[in-house]
């Protein structure tokens, strides 16, 4: 009897636990498939979103479809078009199914392609069933991130389907979020009904209960962006079309704040990205804030955010806003330990007059902030139609950069520096130069900024290094050459070892080099960069404080760091010929101050005898301007060693 007891309590056991792990097993499938479709979903809406924004901006979309390719300008379109959001890849079909376009492969040509005008039957399909279709996959690196979906869906332009779309997307980070928001769900469902067996009605209880709660998550998340609880960009599309069509009726105009953190990248990389995600929850309470009753608010992805303002009276209301916007976002803020200013550029577009849909004004506002970063950041820029000229204009200067990086194509010119004294010359100032395609020379006020936005500007100014020491080791041994840093080349950390590498790969005695830094460099993580410039120091090259009497002008940063040099800003000799009375003082007290610290001075944009001699008198180091030669291609700058 005892036997048969503990044989049946052990196949109970067994029967529970047999039961509890296929329950929970279930409900992991249950947690698994629902992911799964909320992750297919998400890819519909954002390819979705994204078609609409191609069928809106691709101008000849048609004669793409019917086997023709693409322009110039539809090119860098497209170019722009695959990094948009999720995207990061698309075929464009004609409405048969053929295959037209591939993003990633625009060189192909077509005709001669066995692999094109392939019929697809899966994109032929969504043209009959009028509805998309999606395909979840697993991916592998490099070619496919690890989970990603394709999507086709029909291109439709005033109700005809001109073009089948199969987007690619990147979902993996969706997953991720899905799955971690389910995570503890799946564990207490799973616990619950392995309890069940006990307390069957109070698990049941339970269980309605945290389902509801998981649907109610589940239809947040659908709308809203995780980390700083604003409208996603699928539903602040949605919602910004209904209102559109409510001013439509009232006779309202509606505003576009699109708002973008300037540098944001910079903050991830130096202080982490907690601290970054922190800032990010910090500018949405501010928009949140700012925005009137009634206003929409949402992050439309990195660190870039929307507001409609509605009911505005016209631009200038719309204006007024962005100016409250831009101040309560530079507000200091403590992070971490970290004291951090944010700052952020805003563009502004207003309906119905900058377009009548809301992909139409997004585009419109982000022509304008475009035109903000290019003003120089911490700016608001209203929409007007030349923006879009000046949109093509940068995407081409981008064009080129890309395509000077990849083949050594910018150039180097010299502008001599001579000893006050005696007119005598002691060396150059090396200056980054880049051709158009005419071969006309760009101004560096209009591609330099756009290199550094790039994120390019650390990978130039190495090649302006390696280029300008090696040309440098061919000149006499008493001529030096001096060459710019930008700030953003001091983020990476590694530039001490560049500069290194650049002396050891020419040979240029380190003495003979000379490294120029703005006083704008110091302003952020001043003892960073300072340890840098000592590093610098430790090699043996001299640094000089270039554009002096401009900025700042800190006296701190002299006698915190001992420079070799300061550079007196040009605009000092614009000053003088305009025969301003105190520029003479002025320039008496710098040059006199830079001596008193044992530092050389150099005058910049000196452009006559008069102007020299008047800085002779002054004890003026050296001198550097047009009045003894203007920058010069290698060929020119050695035929004057002769």
């Amino acid at each position: 009897m005892r036997t048969f007891r503990l044989n049946s309590y052990s196949v109970f056991a067994a029967a529970i636990l047999i039961i509890s792990a296929a329950l929970a097993v279930g409900v992991y499938g249950v947690v698994g498939a629902t992911v799964e479709r909320m992750v297919r979903k998400d890819a519909e809406a954002a390819a979705v979103g994204w078609s609409r924004y191609l069928a809106a901006n691709l101008a000849d979309l048609r004669a793409i479809a019917a086997g023709e390719a693409p322009n110039a300008d539809s090119i860098l379109f497209i170019e722009r078009a695959r990094q948009v959001g999720q995207v990061f890849r698309f075929k464009l079909f004609d409405p048969a199914g053929r295959l037209r376009l591939v993003s990633d492969d625009l060189g192909k040509k077509w005709d001669n392609e066995p692999k094109l005008a392939v019929h697809n039957p899966a994109a032929a399909a969504v043209v009959v069933t009028g509805r998309p279709h999606t395909d979840v996959k697993q991916g592998r690196a490099p070619a496919r991130p690890p989970l990603y979906a394709e999507t086709y869906l029909p291109v439709v332009i005033e109700g005809e389907t001109v073009a089948i779309v199969e987007v690619y997307l990147d979902q993996t980070g969706k997953q991720a979020l899905f799955q971690e928001e389910f995570a503890l769900t799946a564990v207490l469902l799973a616990g619950m009904v392995a309890l069940s067996f006990g307390a069957p009605g109070c698990a049941l209880y339970w269980r309605s209960r945290q389902k509801a709660r998981a649907d109610e998550r589940i239809r947040y998340m659908a709308h809203h962006d995780a980390l700083t609880g604003l409208l996603n960009r699928g539903t602040f599309v949605e919602r910004l079309e209904d209102a559109l069509t409510l001013a439509e009726g009232a006779g309202e105009q509606i505003a576009i704040h699109y708002v973008d953190l300037d540098q944001f990248k910079d903050v991830n990389d130096t202080l982490g990205h907690d601290v970054g995600d922190e800032i990010m929850r910090m500018a949405a309470q501010r928009l949140k804030a700012q925005a009137g009753d009634g206003d929409l608010v949402a992050r439309l992805g990195g660190d870039e955010f929307v507001v409609a303002q509605r009911h505005v009276a016209g631009r200038d209301a719309a204006e007024a806003l962005g100016g409250r916007i831009l101040a309560a976002l530079s507000q200091p803020v403590l992070v971490h330990g970290h004291d951090l200013a944010p700052a952020a550029s805003i563009g502004i577009a207003l309906a119905p007059r900058d377009g009548g849909n809301a992909l139409a004004l997004l585009k419109s506002a982000d022509l304008a902030l475009y035109a903000a970063k290019a003003a120089g950041r911490k700016a608001l820029r209203t929409f007007t139609p030349g923006m879009d000229d000046e949109l093509k204009a940068r995407l081409r200067i981008e064009a080129l950069i890309r395509e000077a990086v990849a083949s050594d194509g910018f150039e180097l010119f010299f502008q001599p520096i001579v000893r006050s004294e005696n007119g005598r010359l002691t060396g150059f100032e090396a200056l980054l130069r880049l051709r158009d395609e005419a071969g006309e020379l760009i101004s560096p006020a209009d591609f330099i900024p756009v290199a550094e936005e790039m994120r390019l500007i650390s990978k130039i100014g190495a090649w302006v290094l390696r280029q300008g020491c090696a040309i440098a080791a061919a000149w006499p041994d008493h001529l030096s050459v001096s060459v710019n840093l930008s700030p953003l080349q001091f983020v990476e950390g590694d530039l001490c070892a560049v500069v290194e590498a650049a002396l050891a790969e020419s040979g240029l005695d380190a003495r003979r080099l000379e490294l120029e830094i703005t006083e704008g460099l110091l302003l952020n993580n001043t003892d960073a960069v300072i340890e840098q410039l000592r590093a610098l120091k430790g090699l043996g090259v001299a640094i000089a404080m270039d554009d002096f009497g401009t900025g700042y002008s800190s006296l701190s940063y002299l006698w915190r760091f001992p420079f070799d040099k300061i550079k007196i800003d040009r605009s000092f000799m614009q000053a003088f010929e305009a025969r301003d009375a105190h520029v003479s003082n002025i320039l008496r007290t710098i040059i006199d101050l830079g001596h008193s610290l044992r530092m050389r001075v150099t005058a910049e944009g000196v452009e006559t005898a008069k102007q020299a001699e008047h800085l002779r008198g002054l004890a003026c180091d050296y001198i550097q301007g047009f009045h003894y030669g203007r920058p010069v291609p290698v060929t020119a700058a050695r035929r004057a060693l002769t």
